[in-house]
């Protein structure tokens, strides 16, 4: 065992170590068998002391794998020309992987034991290490595998338990505001818990927080922050300090992962089935506890991993642990619509089943467009991209095929570098021209991920804008659909209210006005929202049509004075900057609603889902607008908007709103 911890520390400092497994024999290495045409090895496997079938063998860095018969065995092609030592494997989903070195043909036997599957509270959760792998050592998992770490280091995932906008709706808080501002937004300057630290400190109360709405911790630590040392499930979000906040879903969290229970609650709740290990460790360089790792390769032996082969983690179902999330009314003393929701639970992130019931599954799953192949990385570990002299095979790894090695940046919109948003629909404009009145039919069809757009949280939208120039100057519009009012609004008024007086209006306010047609948008969206069970109406989208809009260019007592007469119409909205609400355009949302009638409302807060017209895979929805022109070549431009959070409750709580750029033509 000497020998075989001293190569897997090959390459790298001395420091603490952490789980693993590796060859079952200690002879000496063989790195060149002298032969050159590839010989045959029988391998008998067993587990637990017995033949077992369907274990599946493989030289390590190989490409073949078989399985093992009825009688426990295999024969094993064994190519000399792979790169670093000769290994022949085997893994079983009950076992640690198992390798034993040879050097010609003959008969071996591996034998696997079967890792106890109970979870160890008292196991610590390892170290993913800091940003920068120098210095490290073999207890963090940068120190070998550089390349995923800095990808996860830079995604969501890292910042799941850390996220200030979490913490917001979580504590009811505005961070971003000092006390003055506090005041001025209408919020109260007062005692609070820090997340991270547990510190008291002062902090701007803001709205409701999941405590106040729920009388519960809400669970939201069951997936934004698993790595809680101890007893996993509903711990308060707070409870994340240290190694739990800074990293939040990291490394070791979700390669402790065994197994996923759809019908469970979300993450370490139920639905992720972790497994933490609790064998007394073979060897005080190993740490505390025997090595327990499950991953998607068959060949890893570094006895510092302790590796299981899961085929899991090449399937979508392990996304699921978390990305799907059906809920009871979490608001205390509310109750659902049992005609709209008869089992009494709402959709709020769908993403597993959209993608279950898309034309993407099995083929292909969350992986293949959020875990993209890694160009130039050879291995998992970096160990001899890295560093020189490293010995390929048990530490480092062998050289794996092209695509084997996947990022861990699970890329997704709040990442624009990686590009996924500009993949995921395309915007096409048809128009017409008849005697001045031009009609522009744009269509925005969901192209390319295998899940509705947007998805996820439901405080996202897509909001499309339509506009129309001749010669670079902008052409009224003259009606047709508008920005819903999820596109953002600073104010809203009734027919028969007072369209003259709006108090907080400011010079350069656009007054919009829509007129309801009575009729409903009859969309195919998300479960009964286009399962046949909803009714148009149900769905929750009225049609509305631009009428007109003026400009607002002086303010007197919250009274305005406009650019020009307003039409009559059965709503006026104030909008600028980022409030599209009423303009010429349409938008796609999961629209949730709170007990007094508030729309877009956080999900803790959610008593009804009132509309839910998100694109799901392959389709599109054509909207339709017109506009006079005033030259016989007017170009009309499509533009559609990725939105983060609502802007009524950005601007609440003091966020920034980044409307990023998905698709846009020009016709």
């Amino acid at each position: 065992m000497l020998l075989l911890l001293l190569l897997a520390c090959a390459g790298g400092p001395d420091g603490d170590s952490a789980p693993g497994g590796g060859p079952d024999t200690d002879p000496e290495v063989v790195t060149d068998t002298g032969l050159t045409a590839p010989y045959s090895v029988t391998v008998a496997v067993t587990l637990d002391g017995a033949p077992v079938s369907g274990a599946i063998v493989k030289q390590g860095g190989g490409v073949g794998e078989w399985l093992t018969d009825v009688d426990g065995q295999a024969i094993v092609t064994v190519d000399p020309s792979v790169a670093g030592h000769q290994v022949v494997v085997a893994a079983h989903p009950e076992a640690r992987v198992v390798g034993t070195f040879v050097s010609g043909p003959g008969t071996i036997t591996i034998d696997l034991l079967r890792y106890d599957t109970s979870d160890n509270p008292d196991y610590v959760f390892a170290d993913p290490g800091p940003e920068s792998h120098e210095g490290t050592n073999t207890s963090q998992c940068s120190h070998c595998h550089v390349t995923l770490h800095g990808d996860w280091f830079a995604s969501p995932h890292r910042t799941a338990a850390s996220n200030p906008v979490l913490h917001d709706l979580y504590a009811g808080t505005a961070v971003a505001f000092d006390s003055a501002t506090c005041a001025a937004n209408g919020g109260s300057w007062g005692a609070a818990t820090e997340p991270g630290t547990g510190a008291s400190v002062e902090r701007c109360h803001l709205g409701v927080s999941v405590a106040d709405a729920t009388e519960s911790v809400g669970a939201c630590a069951d997936c934004h922050a698993p790595g809680i040392d101890g007893v996993l499930g509903g711990r308060d979000l707070l409870e994340a300090t240290g190694r739990a906040f800074d990293g939040g879903v990291h490394c070791d969290v979700c390669h402790h992962v065994a197994e996923i229970d759809l019908d469970a609650p979300p993450g370490v709740a139920g639905r992720l089935r972790i497994v933490r290990p609790s064998e007394p460790s073979p060897s005080p360089i190993l740490g505390t506890y025997a090595p327990l790792t499950f991953g998607p390769l068959v060949d890893v032996v570094n006895p510092r991993m302790g590796a299981v082969y899961s085929p899991l983690f090449h399937e979508a179902r392990l996304c699921g642990g978390c990305h799907e999330q059906e809920q009871d009314v979490l608001v205390t003393g509310a109750t659902p619509d049992s005609a709209r929701w008869p089992d009494g639970r709402l959709p709020i992130h769908t993403t597993y089943t959209e993608w279950e019931q898309s034309p993407m599954n099995p083929s292909a799953p969350c992986q293949s467009c959020h875990m993209p192949p890694v160009p130039g990385v050879g291995n998992a570990a970096d160990l001899h991209n890295e560093f020189e002299d490293v010995l390929i095979g048990i530490a480092a790894g062998w050289e794996r095929p092209p695509g084997t090695v996947r990022a861990h940046a699970w890329y997704g919109p709040r990442q624009p570098e990686s590009g996924v948003l500009g993949l995921a629909a395309s915007v096409d404009v048809v128009t017409t021209l008849v005697e001045g009145a031009l009609t522009a039919a744009v269509t925005v069809t969901n192209v390319g991920p295998g899940h509705a757009i947007p998805t996820g949280e439901p405080l996202r939208s897509l909001l499309l804008l339509v506009t129309a120039t001749c010669d670079g100057e902008p052409l009224p519009a003259t009606g047709g659909d508008v920005v819903p009012d999820f596109g953002g609004a600073l104010d809203t008024h009734a027919a028969g209210e007072d369209w003259e007086v709006w108090p907080g209006a400011a010079v350069g306010d656009v007054l919009r006005v829509v007129r309801r047609t009575g009729a409903w948008h009859d969309y195919v969206g998300y479960g009964p929202f286009g399962d046949g069970r909803f009714a148009a109406e149900a769905k929750g989208l009225p049609i509305e049509h631009y009428v007109g809009q003026a400009t607002i260019v002086a303010v007197e007592g919250g009274r305005v004075t406009l650019d020009g007469p307003l039409p009559d119409g059965d709503l006026a909205l104030r909008t600028g900057g980022q409030a599209y609400a009423g303009a010429p355009g349409f938008g796609f949302a999961r629209v949730l609603v709170g007990a007094d009638g508030e729309r877009m409302v956080p999900h803790f807060l959610a008593v009804d889902v009132a509309s839910d017209n998100r694109l799901l895979p392959g389709r599109g929805w054509t909207s339709t607008h017109t506009f006079a022109a005033s030259c016989a070549a007017p170009l009309v431009r499509a533009t559609l908007l990725h939105r983060d959070y609502p802007l009524t409750l950005a601007a609440e709580r003091g966020w920034t709103v980044t409307d990023q750029v998905m698709a846009e033509a020009v016709r």
